[in-house]
């Protein structure tokens, strides 16, 4: 101690020596070690290396000078004014003896600071690359595995706990499975940045060994559990910050970096496992119940923080495209694919829809690479595409059966459930009928009895259960599945591949091949299967933009869809008519697509030398429009009437009379219950019978219907005021509120103007409703009389239409209907001179 004491007193004598240790230690070579971790940074290109090799908590540069400065400022303090030989001030003997303690302590302290700071910024220089590449990404696996190791024992002792402490079993098993994996708290982006840029440089350096690939899986293990979870429920507990969103996407760019140095470098290894890694993390952020954090809205964004997977799949395909030597293309191939199509058991249905829906346009846009760049590469598109679809499923029927008898009306629900067509296209509707069991609005529509009540919480849980999400988008998926198909048979129609394309269906079923291959595949396999697809596609290929260039996509999928049964009668299948079934609605569609295939005849007979066998598939076709001919010609005289179709076109008719009938806005117009005396026979028209046997509801032919029954009601009104009018001259007056029934020279001269089908009227005469007549001229004084009409209490909206149908089809020979319409009316006058009737001479 006395040692130390001795020391301290004495210190003031080395002051001077201390500030040239300072000076070499300090004020040189933190400079110097600043300018070499500079350097360090640059050979790994890697701006962020050179704070991280410098950066500590408490011992760094910044916190050295300020030391440095400190110690100086106060031993200068303490050798100017404080010591007795040099001091002119009176200073208390503790605030000296404070100062003597304090300086060589600070000294100790900033040469301790200087020692650490070296020796750390040495051990980071020196230590190996792959432990300082998993400090960098916060990798700990040491403490991870004891942590493992941990749970693995107290699970093993949970059995002999359990006897003794019941309670404290309970709550270690808590703990241990329902205890969420928690990603940590703000993750360090500048030293994961800088762990995968010096994975990264390190790779590009040296060569891919199982060094790095184990950190890269470890990595990749890390981002899943904290990001995306073990499970469906986890990941709803996942609130992605921004800090996390950046984490994922330096790590998508860092693969994609890595797929590029693997494919100019040739590294077969490298290019398998980075390519299947990414297309791991993509299957992952189209099933994540956020993905609307992780990913923009559209196909062009400037959020810098999400990942626009669709167009950097994309740019990675075309880069792959533009590679001159041989290599492993996996993103080109669409391998990733086959990823996509299996999902969790629990997912939003309509998200994972819409991420699937981009992800078949994104797969077709890069065939359009493969067909117009790489054609021989088309095979390995079919084939990873098939593979992927390989156990798709026809639709399901899901039902559960309540015992209750309050809940009977789920029978009704699980009827119109299942009669929903599950593809793209209505998946809202599917939705919403799956939602409405939660929301009530099932019940709302599907009660049936006054002991009917709502599902209970286990009753509803058991009928949510039964509804496989899963199954349903597999079944959505393997729908858009074979829309891609005749998709990319249209293309290889297009860029005329015609080998590419035989190939690509030779695979399926080889004609040689003495086993028959089972599954699903991009493609159909048989004649049936294509005219099926055909059919329920085509909506879709009628209405589709045109797809390349001003290029309409029809023409070339009738190319391809003739290709094809060329293709299957040359291997010895043989030509049945097609469309031999099928509802009287369907026929139309039928033969307009036999007819696009058949324009198509000489183009495909002539792509390549084709078997003898083909020459049957045109004349088939043909033969099958007179089959279909013959059919609609049968069904049009046979079938009976469609009611839904007949009760349409009534209140069709009902409807338009209502809205075009005008005499009611200028005379009293009653309508009452009696029948009236005067009987108009306002229609008799013919309708073709396939008009009306038809779910279609065109009603084209109501407007001529309605024209006819205005005309004949007004044709007997007329007659019935000559009847009943004064004859003598008279003049239209302004301030009249009349119905006039005359000439068209005369209409013209008063300045009248057609408005409508029926009527005139005229700026000058306001409250006058003109019709052309070209006999006697008659006006009617709307004040003078009244006119009532008979409603028809059968009607829906008490038209005053008595309409009828009259089918005369015993001998089933008619192909025409009658419709019929009557209206009873009576017209009264309450004044003498309400009725007025002039010839004129001409």
């Amino acid at each position: 101690m006395s040692y130390l004491v001795q020391f301290v007193s004495e210190f003031h004598s080395i002051i001077g020596h201390t500030y040239t240790i300072i000076a070499g230690f300090v004020a040189i070579g933190i400079p110097l070690s600043i300018q070499f971790s500079a350097q360090y940074s640059d050979k790994h290109d890697n701006a962020l290396l050179s704070t991280r090799l410098t950066r500590g908590k408490y011992v760094n540069p910044k916190s050295i000078l300020s030391l440095s400065f400190l110690y100086m400022a106060l031993s200068l303090y303490y050798l100017t004014f404080a010591s007795s030989k040099y001091s002119f001030l009176s200073i208390s003997s503790t605030h000296l003896d404070i100062l003597k303690f304090s300086l060589p302590a600070l000294f100790t302290v900033l040469i301790c600071f200087t020692f650490y700071f070296y020796w750390r910024l040495f051990k980071k220089i020196t230590v190996k690359s792959s432990l300082q590449i998993q400090s960098y990404l916060q990798l700990d696996v040491k403490q991870k595995s004891k942590t493992n190791l941990f749970v693995k024992l107290l699970k093993s002792q949970l059995a002999h706990l359990n006897r003794r402490f019941p309670w404290l079993t309970k709550y270690l098993e808590s703990l241990i499975t329902e205890a969420p994996i928690q990603k940590q708290a703000s993750a360090d982006i500048d030293s994961i940045n800088a762990g995968l840029e010096l994975l990264i440089y390190n790779i590009e350096k040296r060569s891919w060994n199982l060094e790095f690939e184990a950190l890269l899986n470890q990595f990749d293990a890390t981002i899943y559990s904290c990001y995306f979870g073990y499970g469906y429920e986890l990941k709803h507990k996942i609130e992605l910050s921004e800090t996390d969103l950046f984490v994922i996407k330096t790590y998508w760019h860092t693969l994609s970096r890595l797929i590029k140095h693997a494919r100019k470098n040739e590294d077969i290894p490298m290019s398998f496992h980075t390519q299947r890694l990414i297309s791991a993390v993509l299957r992952r952020i189209i099933y994540h119940p956020r993905r609307d954090l992780i990913t923009p809205d559209g196909h062009f964004s400037e959020n810098s923080s999400k990942i626009n997977w669709a167009q950097d799949i994309y740019e990675l395909a075309r880069w792959q495209n533009y590679q001159t030597s041989e290599g492993i293309d996996l993103i080109l191939e669409c391998e990733w694919f086959s990823n996509m199509f299996y999902s969790p058991d629990n997912i939003d249905l309509k998200k994972c829809v819409e991420g699937i829906y981009k992800l078949h346009k994104l797969a077709i846009d890069i065939f359009d690479i493969i067909v117009s760049s790489k054609p021989n590469t088309a095979i390995k598109f079919v084939k990873n595409i098939s593979r992927a679809v390989s156990h798709g499923q026809e639709q399901q029927y899901y039902a559960y059966y309540p015992t209750d008898e309050g809940n009977k009306w789920l029978l009704n629900y699980w009827q119109d459930f299942n009669n929903i067509t599950f593809c793209a296209e209505s998946i809202n509707e599917l939705v919403e009928k799956i939602d409405s069991l939660s929301n009530g609005e099932a019940f709302k529509q599907y009660k049936n009895s006054l002991t009917s009540k709502p599902l209970n919480k286990q009753s509803l849980e058991s009928a949510l259960s039964v509804i496989r999400l899963d199954e349903i988008l597999e079944h959505i998926h393997l729908k858009l599945v074979k829309r891609m198909g005749w998709n990319i048979s249209a293309r290889l129609a297009y860029y005329e591949r015609w080998n590419e394309f035989y190939d690509c269906l030779y695979w399926k079923q080889p004609k040689e091949a003495n086993a028959l291959h089972l599954g699903e595949t991009l493609l159909v396999h048989s004649a049936t299967e294509l005219a099926d697809l055909i059919f329920h596609e085509y909506q879709h290929i009628e209405s589709h933009w045109p797809f390349y260039g001003r290029h309409a996509i029809k023409v070339y999928a009738f190319r391809a869809f003739l290709f094809q049964l060329y293709f299957f009668a040359e291997q010895d299948e043989k030509p049945s008519l097609m469309y031999n079934s099928g509802s009287f609605d369907d026929i139309p569609i039928q033969i307009s697509i036999i007819e696009s295939l058949l324009e198509q005849e000489e183009y495909i007979s002539n792509v390549r030398l084709w078997d003898k066998a083909t020459t049957e598939v045109c004349e088939n076709l043909r033969n099958s429009i007179e089959a279909l001919n013959v059919r609609k010609a049968r069904l049009t005289k046979t079938q009976k009437i469609n009611d839904a179709n007949w009760q349409s076109t009534q209140d069709f008719l009902e409807h338009s009379w209502a809205t075009t009938f005008e005499l009611e806005k200028i005379m009293d117009v009653r309508y009452v219950n009696a029948v009236e005396r005067n009987r108009c026979k306002a229609l008799k028209y013919k309708v073709p019978r396939s008009e009306l046997i038809t779910d279609k509801d065109d009603h084209f032919y109501v407007s001529s219907m309605n024209r006819q029954i205005e005309q004949s009601f007004f044709d007997q009104l007329y007659n019935k005021c000559i009847d009943t009018a004064e004859q003598r001259a008279f003049e239209l007056q302004e301030q009249d509120h009349a119905l006039y029934f005359a000439p068209l020279k005369t209409l013209q001269k008063l300045g009248f103007k057609r408005s409508g089908l029926m009527y005139w009227k005229s700026s000058s005469y306001r409250n006058v409703l003109a019709l052309c007549f070209d006999r006697t001229q008659v006006l009617v004084d709307c004040t003078k009389t009244k006119l009532s009409i008979t409603k028809n209490l059968c009607s829906n909206t008490s038209s005053p239409l008595f309409i009828s149908l009259e089918d005369k089809n015993e001998d089933k020979n008619e192909d025409k209907v009658q419709v019929n319409a009557e209206i009873y009316f009576e017209l009264e006058w309450l004044e003498e001179g309400a009725i007025l009737s002039y010839k004129q001479n001409h």
